[in-house]
């Protein structure tokens, strides 16, 4: 049987020659023989030596210092491996004795073209400090803080310094006051003349103002006297109005006094929609002598009027009454009255169709009594029956169909003559409003 031989093998360069640092991979050990049932040897792992970097001396590594290195790579190349390299045992002390043999280059600051430039320094020239001032002895210095400086302050002084009493230094004080006022030249007369001027302006303004006030105040006095209107005594009404305007029918004809009225139709100046009442008023002279005004009645009204009523139709009316001009397209009079009598104001009504708009001209508009009939001749003109906001009313038109004149009984309380249909509709809101029916 033939062992494994323990005796290393040599391996050798391509050129025979040994060398123990490089192993050649083409040279293979010889591996031993083994023969059937034994138990191979276990390989053992190849040893690899790795040559060793060149280490630079101290000498050689100070010979390449460059002129532009900086510090940084100085001291990276002089890392030295301190284990190969000849040293004292102290590394400390030999790099400070290398060092200290080296002359290192010196250190150079630049400055690029956008870095500010000091100017050159001048020498500051030596700071010579005043000698020092002798204060001759004074008064007690005052506190550190003097909030004010006043003329006590002075006169304190001048009693401690000179010893003066208080009262002489005070008179002193106004021997000085005086004779600066004696120094103080006497007024220019340009000057004198100037404030003159000066103050007789200032006067004269003020004058002014107050004469212009005086006419303001003066004029708003006479206008409002003028505007002034005296009010019209408050009398009880049947619907609101806006207005109320008094009319005496005492000492007048039915024809001046239905003038009077249609010349107020022309000449009202309400706003539209509004309600002017007039109110009949009679003067009454009582028995010590004085005169008095009350509200008319309706029969009075009439009387005055000349309206040829029923006397069916007074007993069935109230004696109050509502008598006013509404504005709306035209300035309209309607009548409110109250019914006490149902049937005998409607009977009285039927009766006074025939004469109404006559006896209520030019209060009312008025038409022709005649007509022309379906026929072409010549008829009354007359009432008809008609349906206005669901109320019954009867109404007289003009040969056009326009309605001139109409009334109703919208509760069996209340009568209503009116002229035009849109005071019809007024008057019944106004009634709502007050519950009237």
């Amino acid at each position: 049987m033939i062992m494994a031989d323990d005796t290393p093998i040599t391996p050798t360069d391509h050129d025979g020659s040994n060398d123990p640092g490089i192993i050649d991979a083409t040279i293979k050990p010889e591996m031993p023989i083994v023969e059937p049932g034994m138990i191979p040897p276990v390989p053992q792992p190849e040893i690899i030596h790795i040559p060793k970097p060149e280490i630079k001396s101290a000498a050689s590594a100070i010979s390449d210092i460059r002129e532009d290195e900086t510090e940084f790579e100085r001291i990276q190349r002089l890392k030295l491996d301190t284990a190969d390299a000849p040293h004292s045992g102290a590394i400390g002390d030999d790099i400070a004795q290398i060092l200290k043999d080296v002359k290192l280059p010196e250190r150079r600051n630049f400055k690029a073209s956008a870095d500010k430039r000091e100017p050159p320094s001048t020498p500051t020239p030596p700071v010579v400090e005043p000698a020092p001032k002798k204060i001759p002895p004074g008064p007690q210095e005052r506190a550190i803080v003097t909030p004010l400086h006043t003329l006590k302050d002075d006169l304190q002084d001048v009693v401690r310094i000179r010893n003066m009493s208080a009262v002489r230094a005070s008179a002193l004080e106004q021997d000085k006051q005086r004779g600066q006022a004696d120094l103080v030249p006497p007024p220019q007369p340009r000057a004198i003349a100037q404030r003159s001027r000066r103050t007789f302006t200032y006067l004269f303004f003020a004058l002014l103002l107050v004469a212009l006030g005086a006419a303001a105040l003066y004029g708003v006095d006479v206008v409002m006297q003028s505007k002034s209107v005296t009010p019209a005594p408050q009398y009880a009404s049947l619907i609101f109005s806006e207005q109320t305007e008094t009319l005496p029918i005492d000492n007048t004809t039915p024809t001046s006094l239905k003038q009077t009225i249609a010349q107020a139709r022309q000449a009202s100046g309400a706003p539209l929609g509004s309600i002017t009442r007039i109110v009949p008023t009679i003067s009454t002279t009582t028995a010590a002598g004085t005169t008095s005004t009350t509200p008319a009645t309706l029969a009075q009204f009439f009387a005055a009027l000349g309206v040829q009523a029923p006397d069916g139709l007074l007993r069935g009316l109230g004696s109050d009454f509502f008598f006013g001009i509404h504005t709306v397209d035209i300035n309209a009079p309607v009548f409110v009255i109250p019914v006490t009598s149902y049937d005998l104001a409607f009977a009285g009504m039927l009766t006074w169709e025939s004469s109404m708009d006559q006896d209520l001209s030019p209060a009312f508009d008025a038409v022709p009594a005649l007509t022309t009939g379906p026929d072409g001749l010549p008829t009354a003109r007359t009432f008809t029956d008609a349906v206005m906001l669901n109320y019954d009313v009867r109404e007289l038109k003009d040969d056009s169909g326009n309605v001139v004149l109409y009334y109703s009984f919208p509760t069996p309380n209340i009568l209503v003559i009116a002229e035009s249909p849109h005071s019809f509709t007024e008057v019944l809101s106004r009634l709502q409003a007050q519950r009237e029916l």
